[in-house]
Formats: structure tokens, C-alpha cells, sequence
């Protein structure tokens, strides 16, 4: 009778060691890679507080070491991404507005040699009393005031302007009047239409100058925008969580392809929100390039200008300034004006969905599970199906992954945005269509998820398909391990049927 009782001891033995190194396959990875230290890696199976892994080793420490490793990983990809986006949308601000600064330059030189022109002419007629130089450099000089007043309504940052370009213009039909000793009758009838015209291919200019140094500040916002805690543990669930389960070797469990968009999109969600936003501002700014090179061409504009100042310099009476037959220099940069509008319109077709697709290009990017892999993929909390469907954009749609939360700061550029929007649909005489009022319904969450179809258990297919059956495959797998992670007590353990057999034995003989 001590034959049982010493083999019993034996297995009693094993079967506490066995408990005991429950999670040292979980130890040895967590250390491997980095994480922390093996004393945070607990010896029996406990759940953690963020990851819910049925039988797993998990401790708090381990979810704090989780949490700082995917808040430093997710960071990075927003500094590579965002700063990418940040420097495109920069240079192509300064790019734009550096084009119109210089074309209203190369105008204003031809304005200057318009007056030297007049000035050489035999037929000039210059006053008596000053002589013809003096007479030049006060032309030039009123020409000179006429362009700097016009570059100045460009490059001011407010809304409310503080030049008048019909005053402007008026301004230098009567001084220039007065240096040649025309007397003035009545008021030059042309200028209004000119300056008109100018002013609003200047606003148009202006417009799209503002729109794209506030895409700057935008961009700037996003860059220092911090994930939410909602979202790190999400992240932690998709990332780590995996790392707990000691019946798993994490380097080969790939995460479910639809949890992955979903927890991106969650974590990304008020940066979504405002990439539709982005969308709608590119196409209307292109709309805005187009018109400036058509219907409200800053090229024609400033033609009708140069003309208007030449007539002003050589017209023998105030009422010939709008009469005068069309003066044209030869203006090389007008296809060069041309060629940069239509650059920046084409370029601007990169901004829409800027955002849409980042969710799809991290998850790409790291190599989750691939299209036919969704049957038997890391779902969050066990290697099973994931039975949810992809969420849609923004903070308002329903995420099964996590809560998602609006940035306060990201909402007010938001504001700031669509009145800019606002504003160039007011300039391309576009109307806007409605917007639907969404609002967030804590039952769409609900709803996002669906259970999987039953399967026939004897088969291990579903019902309706023939198509592998791996959803309990979890279970399935529990059943067999292999006994250097820690084997545990079974229906069929050997140790166990040795004792019996042995026991029969024993009372036999």
C-alpha cells in the first residue's frame, strides 16, 4: 500500500511545480522584449484591469509598462506622419504666396517703365516748370505708392481691410493730373470698374494665402496633439495584451485586421473629424485658383491696372484716361503666374482625405493579419473571430474598441475652419450642401457587434458555409499545451493514469 501513496506525492509535486510556472513563458517574453523586469510578471494566473485575457498573467505593472510602450511607439508615428503633412502644406504656403508677391512686383516695374517710356517720348508733355527728371521721380513715385498700397492689402493678416483700392486709384489719377497741369472737370468714370476688379482677384489672392497659413496652424495643433487614456488602452489591448496569455507565443498571434482599423480609428477620432473638413477646404481653394486664373483673373487685373496708370501718364484730358486705346508691355510672367496657379490647384488635390486612410496605413504599416485571417486573429482578448464591423470617422461615430473623447483644442481650430469654409464658398459663389446633424446614440455601439453564426460542433463548420471553423479554436488549443510553458491538470493526464494503473495493480496482486 505505500506504492500509491509515494507515487501519489510524486504527482502532487509536479502538479504544484507545473502551477507554478504557469506564467514563466509569459516572464521570459516580457523580458526579452524590453518591457520591464521579471519580478512584475506574477507566478499564478490573474486578469489585469486593461487586459481582459481569460487565464492570463497580467499585473497592473505590466499594464503600465504596456501603456508607456504604446504612448512612445504612437507618438513617433504622429511626429513622422504629421510632420510630413506639416512641411507639405508649409512650403506650399510660402510657394503661393511668394508667386503673387513677386508677380505684383515684376507689375510694378512695368508700371515704372511705362513712365520712362512716356517720359523719352518726343511727344511727351511734360509741364515747364520742373524740369524732366524732377517730373519723372514724382510719376514713379506716385506708381511706386499705387504698388505698395496693393501689396500691402495682400500681405495684411486682417479681414477688415485698411486700404481702399478705389481710393488708391483715385488718389493717383489726381496727382498724377496735378504734376502734368491737367485740369481735373469731373471724376475719371473707369476707375471704380478697375479697381473693383482688382480688389476682388486681391481678396481671392488673399483668401487663399490666409486659407493655407491657417493650414499651417492646423497641422501645427495636430502635431501637438495627445492621444486620450481611452485610447492608450485600446492600443495596450491591441498591441500587449496578447503577451499575458502564457499559452500563446506572442511574436506569431497577429491581431484581428478590423480591430486594428477600429482602435486607430477611435484613437484618431478628432483628427478624422476634421479631415472631411480639410477635404471640402481643398476642393474649394481649388475652385478659388481656378477662378483666378478665369472669372476673376488676377492676370486681367492687373493688366487693366497697368493700363489704367499708362493712360493716366499720357491722356491730354481727364475724360481720354478711359478712352485710351490698350497699352501692353511684354509681360513674361503672366505664363509664369499662370503655371504656378495651376500647380498649386493640382497640389491641393493631395489634401483631401489627408487623414482618411492613416488607421489603414499604420495597421499596413506593422503587418497585422492579412484578408482570410480574420477567422482566427488576436481579437483583444483571445485568438478567436473579431464579430465587429469597421467604425466610421469621427468622434460622433460609435467605436467598439474604446470611448471616444473630442480634444478641445483640436475642436476650436475645427470652428475656425469651417468659418473659413464659409468664407470660400461666399468667394466662389458655390452653395453648400447640408449637413446633416449627427448625434451620438449609445445603442449604435451596441450594434456594431453581432454574435457569430452557430457551428455544427461533431463537423467544426458553421452551418451555412464550409468554411473552417477556428472560433473555439482557443478552446481547443487549451487542451494541449506543451508542457515547457507549464502543463496543468486534465481529463487525460499521464500522470494520472499511471497512478490509477499502478493502484489496480497493487490491490491485485
Amino acid at each position: 500500500m505505500c506504492l500509491p501513496i509515494v507515487f501519489l506525492l510524486i504527482f502532487n509535486c509536479c502538479f504544484v511545480e507545473s502551477n507554478q510556472d504557469s506564467c514563466s513563458i509569459v516572464r521570459q517574453q516580457y523580458t526579452e522584449m524590453g518591457l520591464g523586469t521579471a519580478a512584475e510578471v506574477p507566478f499564478n494566473l490573474q486578469p489585469g484591469n486593461i487586459c481582459d485575457v481569460s487565464r492570463g498573467c497580467c499585473s497592473q505593472e505590466m499594464e503600465k509598462s504596456f501603456v508607456k510602450r504604446v504612448k512612445r511607439d504612437y507618438s513617433a508615428i504622429h511626429r513622422t506622419y504629421f510632420e510630413h503633412a506639416y512641411q507639405s502644406i508649409k512650403s506650399r504656403s510660402e510657394h503661393f504666396q511668394m508667386s503673387i508677391e513677386r508677380y505684383l512686383l515684376h507689375n510694378a516695374r512695368i508700371s515704372l517703365q511705362s513712365c520712362s517710356l512716356v517720359h523719352s517720348s518726343p511727344s511727351a508733355k511734360l509741364p515747364t516748370n520742373t524740369t524732366n527728371d524732377e517730373t519723372l521721380n514724382k510719376h514713379q513715385q506716385e506708381v511706386l505708392d499705387v504698388y505698395s498700397n496693393i501689396t500691402h492689402y495682400f500681405k495684411q493678416a486682417d479681414l477688415v481691410k485698411d486700404v481702399n483700392i478705389r481710393k488708391i486709384l483715385k488718389t493717383f489719377v489726381r496727382n498724377t493730373l496735378d504734376i502734368r497741369n491737367i485740369r481735373r472737370l469731373r471724376t475719371v468714370t473707369c476707375v471704380n470698374d478697375v479697381a473693383d476688379r482688382l480688389e476682388r482677384a486681391l481678396h481671392a489672392a488673399w483668401m487663399v494665402k490666409e486659407s493655407l497659413k491657417f493650414a499651417r496652424s492646423l497641422i501645427a495643433s495636430i502635431k501637438q496633439w495627445e492621444v486620450s487614456e481611452e485610447c492608450l488602452h485600446a492600443l495596450s489591448r491591441l498591441n500587449y495584451c496578447a503577451l499575458c496569455d502564457p499559452n500563446r507565443v506572442y511574436h506569431v498571434v497577429q491581431p484581428c485586421s478590423k480591430f486594428c482599423v477600429n482602435v486607430h480609428k477611435g484613437c484618431l477620432a478628432s483628427v478624422l473629424q476634421i479631415s472631411a473638413r480639410i477635404t471640402e477646404w481643398s476642393r474649394l481653394l481649388q475652385s478659388v485658383l481656378q477662378d483666378l486664373q478665369q472669372e476673376i483673373s488676377l492676370i486681367s487685373a492687373m493688366s487693366e491696372v497697368n493700363h489704367f496708370i499708362h493712360s493716366t501718364l499720357t491722356a491730354e484730358t481727364p475724360e481720354d484716361i478711359c478712352g485710351h486705346d490698350l497699352y501692353l508691355l511684354q509681360d513674361p510672367w503672366t505664363e509664369a503666374l499662370q503655371f504656378h496657379l495651376t500647380k498649386h490647384a493640382e497640389e491641393l488635390t493631395l489634401f483631401e482625405g489627408l487623414f482618411d486612410t492613416l488607421p489603414y496605413q499604420i495597421c499596413d504599416k506593422v503587418h497585422y493579419s492579412r484578408p482570410g485571417s480574420e477567422n482566427h486573429c488576436w481579437n483583444g482578448t483571445a485568438m478567436s473571430t473579431y464579430n465587429c464591423h469597421i467604425a466610421n470617422n469621427g468622434v460622433l461615430a460609435p467605436n467598439p474598441t474604446q470611448v471616444v473623447l473630442g480634444d478641445p483644442l483640436l475642436n476650436e481650430q475645427e470652428l475656425r475652419l469651417k468659418e473659413i469654409i464659409r468664407m470660400l464658398y461666399d468667394i466662389t459663389g458655390i452653395t453648400p450642401s447640408p449637413t446633416p446633424l449627427l448625434q451620438l446614440n449609445m445603442e449604435d455601439i451596441g450594434e456594431m457587434c453581432f454574435e457569430p453564426k452557430p457551428r455544427d460542433h461533431w463537423t467544426n463548420t458553421q452551418f451555412d458555409t464550409e468554411e473552417e471553423n477556428v472560433s473555439d479554436k482557443r478552446a481547443h488549443d487549451s487542451l494541449s499545451r506543451d508542457t515547457s510553458r507549464g502543463a496543468r491538470l486534465t481529463p487525460a493526464h499521464p500522470l494520472l493514469i499511471l497512478l490509477l494503473l499502478l493502484t489496480l495493480w497493487n490491490n491485485h496482486g
